[in-house]
């Protein structure tokens, strides 16, 4: 009889447990749930209040017109310095370039001037790449190469500075 009362008090406990569980589990998804809801959305008023989100354009197909994937790549060598120097963006760019392209060297604690270059460009695009060169380099000496990548975009010009850090062989 006492074996028969124990598995019985036992099987009683472990319903008990079992129901108690999962009263506590729906209990709290339930609390979860209220922690998430919020106040209704209310425009603020005043100047100079930016509203984010509410003023992104809903139509699907629009990008951001900006400049992306602009680099410059630098190698110095027994021929000299070369650069390889790309500008991108986001749109078709009624025109994308690089100028104002500047190779340097240190010398004596200061970038000395070495040579320049105007740059270029292209029309209705949204990609423009180019190569400068130096025709010779010293050895030990560190170089670097600056530009300003540009694009116009829906009418407006974007640029961005760039240079890279010093590098020699």
């Amino acid at each position: 009889m006492k074996v028969k009362m124990k598995r019985l008090l036992a099987v009683l406990c472990g319903i008990v447990i079992i129901c108690n569980g999962g009263i506590g589990i729906v209990a709290h998804a339930q609390e979860e749930v209220e922690r998430l809801i919020v106040s209704p959305y209310q425009k603020l008023v005043g100047d100079n209040i930016g509203h984010g989100i509410y003023d992104i354009s809903n139509n699907r197909g629009e990008k951001a017109a900006m400049l992306n994937d602009c680099t410059i790549g630098i190698s110095v060598g027994v021929s000299g310095v070369t650069g390889s120097i790309t500008t991108g963006s986001t749109v078709t760019a009624s025109k994308i370039g690089v100028e104002s392209i500047r190779v340097e060297k240190y010398v004596n604690g200061k970038w000395t001037l070495v040579g320049t270059h105007s740059g270029g460009s292209r029309a209705n695009d949204n990609y423009y790449a180019m190569t400068v060169s130096t025709s010779s380099a010293e050895k030990g000496v560190q170089y670097r190469i600056s530009c300003t990548h540009y694009a116009i975009l829906n009418g407006v010009r974007h640029e961005l500075n760039n240079v890279t850090n010093g590098v020699s062989y």
